[in-house]
């Protein structure tokens, strides 16, 4: 399974917000946990010295930089060109000497057979035939995706978006896990998370839309009207509500299997 990635549209957010983060203010409230930080201690749990990690759709870097020191060797790949120069960026900032970033297709990493310890995709591309083949024998592979029922009222209203219409069928993390399974690997662990963000004005939420695809082609004037009217009924006392939905999935490869001698 690939999850298409547009990299001209993350190009043109890394162009404009200087990476995967724009600067809307939002409050946000986490009631089943911050699924960032949940995938973080996941990850670092993982980790060694000699333990070698690559991170599929890395973006801007951020994410993969900040568990980075608890690993040997660390690798981010992304198909933006703008982001990796973000990337780098960070990186330099950081002193992590021990991470490289790279132009690549996660579904053609180029890697050996058998050489990872742990791969990351963190709303990114999810190619199990790939990502089987690098990791070693018992490695992890985690991956955090986008629920079906992520900005479901915000969809609606505009009748498009990000998997639309999905909540009608069977659950993403589901699906995923179930896909893994047909892969070969061997599904460990998975947890869901909502939550909401409460964005502080009309504009930051329209700052927010023109940073992720979650609408497709937003267009602040052509689409004024399904905004206004999404805006007047998700406003609360804390700002306008969007309720988000994530989940994570850990899974792992085979072990390896000893041959008897006779």
């Amino acid at each position: 399974m690939t999850m298409d990635m547009d990299a001209e549209f993350y190009s043109r957010v890394a162009d404009r917000f200087g990476g995967y983060f724009s600067d809307a203010r939002s409050t946000d409230v986490f009631a089943d946990g911050r699924p960032e930080d949940v995938f973080d201690e996941w990850v670092l749990a993982l980790g060694g010295p000699q333990a070698r990690l690559l991170d599929v759709g890395c973006a801007d870097g951020r994410s993969l930089l900040r568990t980075s020191g608890a690993y040997g060797f660390v690798k981010g790949v992304d198909l933006s060109s703008s982001m990796l120069e973000s990337a780098e960026r960070h990186r330099a900032e950081a002193d992590a000497s021990h991470v490289t970033f790279e132009l690549c297709d996660a579904a053609e990493t180029g890697l050996p057979d058998g050489g990872l310890d742990v791969l990351t995709s963190r709303r990114g591309p999810l190619v199990l035939g790939e990502f089987g083949r690098v990791l070693r024998p018992g490695g992890t592979l985690l991956y955090m995706g986008i629920g079906e029922q992520d900005a479901r009222e915000l969809k609606e209203q505009f009748g498009r978006g990000q998997n639309f219409g999905s909540w009608h069928g069977e659950p993403l993390s589901g699906k995923v896990a179930r896909e893994m399974t047909e892969s070969g690997f061997t599904v460990t662990r998975i947890r869901e998370f909502r939550f909401d963000e409460f964005y502080h004005r009309a504009g930051d939420l329209d700052t927010f839309l023109h940073s992720v695809p979650i609408l497709d082609d937003y267009d602040s004037a052509a689409d004024r009207a399904a905004f206004d009217r999404y805006a007047a009924s998700a406003t609360a006392e804390a700002g306008i509500r969007l309720a988000r939905h994530r989940f994570i999935v850990q899974a792992r490869t085979p072990e390896a299997v000893e041959t008897a001698h006779s």
